[in-house]
């Protein structure tokens, strides 16, 4: 029985329902927004974040469950972080209780209790110099790390003993046990390195970041645009700087944790160990742990990856991302959103500056460059005396191959071996090759559960589905017609390393994808071997194109490029650009001018073309003139109802169901509507995908339709035979 005290109080749930939950407070708890709750919820028990109390229910009081527990002491989101959840659900047309929990770190997003996080110090307990002097004969490893300390009286923490040496702990113990070296909790916020000398600005950097200093007081968006090599991460830590100055925390996004390795070197050396950092190759405790130390001011940056966007602080001052054209900000499962778009939001509300940065900016922030949304900044050269290289063609009809490189290309890559230069060649498909087909009836090796072909994986001695996971050993004879005629068609990542080797004996050659490289440590391992400038050949997919900075690459070589001239996906022409530019501006940032060759058998087609003699900013003039006239974004908004089922036939009838429902309201004769219709790749892990897709130049048509068709899409419910979710400015149609 309730008690007459009882208030009543709205939670978020993570449930993929278009609504909050209703529970009864007593009297006695504080009721403090964004903390969690154990609730009832059916038979079992969920997990709730308290969004508003009220004192009267338009439910019947008796009806209405209390509260098992309340879990927080303090809240896990505070009202700013609330708000940008209430927007995100009602942009993006998702649940809100699934957004919400979004943004809470997954370590929290059950039961488990909030941990008070104290970092450990370890000091000198006698800094005795003739001591620390008979250490440098007897452990030389022990003497460097007493000469750290003795270096920095106040203490190292366990991130920056791990720099001088990686295999620290076992050092620092025996130290301990002398009675050298004793830690302690860490009471106060790491405190900053300064540097001693920066480095000399260019006149363009020098005048992009006195343009940007007149408007660091309120919120603007500023596209930095400069060329690979121009210095854009200069212009970011000399603004960050600012606001540290200024007591003020920053959140620096970068798109993958490939690009972490060197931008955590630069950000140490410059800001010390003011930062944390998260991504998805961490523990959830571990992102936790950074999350934790940035809300309580512990540090100062957040550095990381897309969901560290959601990193909650009392004194955001700035928000950078750097490679904002990145397809990685976009969270294409689960909850959609463009973490490039929620930015712009968050630092909207809260008032502050927003830096945008990349040598290929997107069309959509190109286009609110044109029309005046952003600010616009250009870096035309780079700091050193050589420009990007242009990209030079070579026409790969009627050529002989090894191991998917011409001749000529081959020819361009000893040249540059010879002269001591280093060579990177970009592929972007992994493993061996990517078809195994009998010559005798046709036969190709298809997943199970995918409309896709199987990749040959040499080193693992299987057939893989890059999609789904699922794997078969590699036939020795054809599965439908017995033939022993079974071969493998294509290259991937895998077989051009061992083609090269076995050309190149006395050549290091490495290979970055996911198939070798499974953590931060691993990527950082293998790009520290280019820090020698010992000629060598670096092959990999899409995580070395962009953002690495080697001065010894002379070199960039791109394969198989071809088949996104033929995609389906409008947006292929803007990736191959942004891709290629990419590609080739990571040669030539030494003392020596760069080249970059595109292998192609399409030498005359109008977009390669393009890319051998235009600027990236002229392709993009001309993607976006297409754009216009075809009427696809930026010009137009795209928002796709998509749906999975056991049969298409349900995907397809779900689907219908929503059209329906659409062309009750009075402007849906207003858009472009397609489908219901088969998704490009129709059956994925074992489901069959369909979509329907709304197209509107008019963005107020479009959420005027969308608004007054919610409620009753709401109340068709999803199953395990069939889902379907709503995917607003989706990435490609």
């Amino acid at each position: 029985m309730l008690v007459p005290q009882s208030r009543f109080a709205c939670f978020a749930i993570a449930l993929p329902l278009y609504r909050v939950f209703e529970y009864a407070l007593d009297a006695s708890d504080p009721a403090v927004s964004g903390c969690r709750y154990r609730l009832p919820f059916n038979n079992g028990v969920k997990t709730g974040l308290l969004l508003t109390v009220s004192d009267a229910s338009e439910f019947d009081p008796t009806r209405i469950k209390p509260v098992q527990e309340r879990l927080d002491e303090q809240p896990i989101l505070g009202e700013h972080m609330l708000t940008l959840t209430r927007w995100m659900s009602d942009y993006y047309l998702q649940p809100l209780g699934e957004v919400v929990f979004q943004c809470v770190p997954a370590y929290l997003r059950g039961s488990r209790p909030q941990h008070p996080l104290r970092l450990k110090y370890w000091r000198l307990l006698k800094p005795d110099s003739d001591l620390i002097e008979d250490l440098r004969r007897r452990s030389p490893r022990q003497f460097e790390i007493c000469e750290a300390l003795l270096k920095q009286p106040s203490g190292l923490i366990a991130t920056q003993l791990k720099q001088i040496n990686p295999n620290w702990h076992p050092v620092v113990k025996a130290l301990e046990a002398k009675n050298l070296v004793r830690w302690d909790w860490l009471e106060q916020p790491v405190s900053a390195v300064p540097t001693p000398q920066l480095p000399v600005l260019t006149d363009e950097q020098r005048e992009v970041l006195d343009a940007i200093a007149t408007r660091l007081d309120h919120f603007a968006v500023h596209l930095l645009d400069g060329i690979t090599g121009s210095g854009k991460t200069e212009i970011y830590l000399r603004m960050i700087q600012q606001q540290l100055e200024a007591g003020r925390q920053v959140i620096y996004l970068v798109p993958e944790i490939g690009l972490t390795n060197q931008l955590i070197e630069r950000v140490s050396q410059r800001l010390g160990e003011c930062f944390a950092l998260s991504h998805s190759a961490l523990t959830d405790f571990q992102r936790y742990q950074a999350w934790d130390r940035f809300r309580r001011g512990e540090v100062s940056i957040m550095l990381g990856t897309r969901s560290s966007l959601f990193s909650q602080c009392d004194n955001l001052g700035l928000i950078v991302i750097d490679e904002e054209h990145d397809h990685s900000y976009r969270q294409e499962d689960g909850v959609r959103y463009h973490a490039r778009d929620v930015a712009i939001k968050r630092a909207q509300m809260l008032d502050i500056p927003i830096v945008l940065g990349s040598a290929t900016p997107a069309l959509e922030s190109i286009g609110n460059c044109e029309r005046d949304t952003y600010f616009r900044y250009q870096l035309d050269r780079r700091p050193t005396r050589f420009a990007p290289p242009p990209i030079e063609l070579i026409d790969v009809r009627n050529s002989r191959f090894e191991f998917g490189c011409a001749a000529q290309t081959l020819t361009r890559v000893e040249q540059h071996l010879a002269e001591s230069g280093q060579v990177l060649i970009y592929l972007n498909r992994r493993g061996f090759a990517p078809i195994v087909m009998c010559h005798e009836c046709g036969w190709q090796s298809l997943c199970r559960n995918c409309d896709a072909r199987l990749t040959l994986h040499q080193s693992v001695k299987s057939l893989l589905c890059h999609h789904c996971g699922f794997s078969q050993g590699i036939p020795e004879s054809c599965p439908e017609c017995g033939h022993d005629e079974v071969k493998h068609h294509g290259i991937g990542t895998e077989q051009l390393e061992r083609g090269l080797q076995q050309r190149y004996p006395d050549t290091q050659v490495l290979r970055i994808d996911r198939d070798v490289i499974a953590s931060r440590e691993a990527l950082k391992s293998r790009l520290q071997q280019l820090q020698s400038g010992e000629p060598c050949i670096l092959i990999g997919t899409q995580m070395i194109a962009k953002g690495h900075d080697y001065p010894a690459i002379t070199l960039s070589v791109v394969l198989d490029a071809d088949q996104a001239l033929f995609s389906a996906s409008y947006r292929a022409s803007e990736r191959l650009a942004q891709t290629l530019f990419q590609v080739s501006g990571r040669s030539g940032r030494g003392d020596r001018q760069g080249e970059a060759i595109l292998q192609t058998r399409f030498t005359e087609h109008p977009l390669i073309q393009a890319l051998a003699r235009q600027s990236y900013r002229k392709i993009a003039d001309g993607l976006l003139q297409e754009r216009r006239l075809l009427g696809f974004p930026p010009y137009a908004r795209v928002v796709i109802f998509r749906a999975d089922a056991i049969e298409l036939k349900h995907a397809l009838a779900k689907l219908e169901e929503i059209r329906t429902v659409l062309q009750t309201t009075k402007r849906f004769n207003a858009l472009s509507c397609v489908g219901p219709m088969p998704a490009l790749m129709t059956r994925r892990i074992g489901r069959y995908r369909a979509q329907l897709c709304l197209i509107a130049q008019d963005y107020q048509v479009l959420r005027s339709v969308l608004s007054q068709s919610m409620p009753a899409l709401e109340n068709l419910a999803s199953s395990s035979r069939v889902s379907w979710s709503i995917d607003v400015d989706a990435y490609d149609l």
